[in-house]
């Protein structure tokens, strides 16, 4: 079974190795020189306001071939899971069912149950070592442009960094061959897996990943030198949006509040604040200066990465573990 799973996989499985050679190979050999910028820079041993010395760094870096590997490494890590879930996934079973090759597959020496155990923990583990290489190798090259940049923990990239990649590929895969099993139509599986793996991809950093760990809230005294923009409406009302209080950190919910303890909308004097202000912004800033606000501000902090990430990957192959259970029971009891 297993040499039957490899002769049927393995075109699937030498284009998976190639993708991950040629990555990791492109990477590697612009990482010296990257790497080499990110020390002379001063970014790799600066602990606090850093944020000319990152500006300074991603100029310099920022060549075109350094920009497409970039986004072509976090785009595979994002896509890998879809890619899996339509192409491995969901025509696994779907395929035999369609064509009616599963009445010859399911009648000789080897079970239903050995079958698709043996798929299931063959090409998932193919699905993972390829995520886990692609992975590693994008993470480790990233770094210095990530640090540079949001930071990691930023919802934008946490999701194509570290190990949690592992555990949205393996889930795209396992969701895949549920859902052809369920459908039993190749073409509409494929369609239905890319959606439900989207809804995931979208689902669980938003809604999900910040219950994971317990965030950080801080309460400050507004300072108007860290304003980062403001909004007055012609009612005399403001909003006011302060920069966050810690670099790199993923930023939840950042407010400005009155001295009531509700969130500051004015009114203004208009005289201070607005078109008709005779000081213009300084003025305008000094001004919300003496209003006796606060900034509030809850957040995870980028220290929060790995442990995070690796609650992340429990819960993602947890959810994993039970589709392919799900798969197995499925196929030993209503597949006919």
């Amino acid at each position: 079974m297993i040499w039957l799973t490899w002769r049927q996989f393995r075109v699937q499985a030498w284009v998976a190795a190639v993708f991950a050679v040629a990555i990791a190979a492109a990477l590697a050999a612009t990482a010296p020189h990257l790497f080499d910028l990110y020390q002379s820079s001063g970014l790799a041993d600066c602990t606090s306001n850093c944020g000319d010395l990152a500006d300074t760094f991603v100029i310099q870096a920022g060549t075109r071939l350094n920009t497409i590997l970039y986004g072509v490494g976090t785009a595979a890590l994002l896509l890998m899971p879809a890619l899996v879930g339509i192409f491995w996934g969901a025509p696994m079973v779907a395929r035999e069912l369609e064509t009616g090759t599963h009445r010859l597959v399911w009648n000789q020496t080897v079970s239903r149950r050995r079958w698709i155990l043996t798929k299931l923990i063959g090409i998932g583990l193919t699905t993972a070592v390829t995520a886990a290489v692609v992975s590693a190798v994008v993470t480790w090259w990233a770094a210095p442009l990530d640090d540079g940049r949001a930071g990691r923990i930023s919802p934008e990239l946490f999701s194509a960094r570290g190990v949690v990649p592992i555990g949205y590929a393996a889930l795209g895969f396992a969701a895949g061959v549920l859902i052809g099993m369920l459908l039993r139509r190749s073409i509409a599986a494929m369609a239905v897996t890319l959606l439900a793996i989207v809804l995931v991809q979208v689902a669980v950093p938003f809604f999900v990943r910040e219950h994971l760990t317990t965030p950080v809230s801080s309460s400050t005294p507004f300072d108007p030198e860290n304003i980062a923009s403001l909004g007055i409406s012609e009612d005399n009302t403001i909003t006011v949006h302060a920069a966050s209080p810690v670099e790199d950190a993923w930023e939840l919910s950042n407010v400005t509040l009155g001295p009531d303890g509700e969130e500051f909308e004015g009114p203004i004097d208009p005289a201070k604040c607005g078109p008709d202000a005779a000081g213009g912004k300084r003025e305008c800033d000094r001004y919300l200066g003496t209003l006796n606000l606060t900034q509030k501000s809850t957040y995870i902090p980028a220290d929060r990465f790995w442990s995070l990430q690796w609650r992340e990957l429990g819960l993602l192959l947890s959810v994993t573990a039970l589709l392919g259970l799900a798969s197995v029971w499925w196929i030993s009891r209503k597949v006919a």
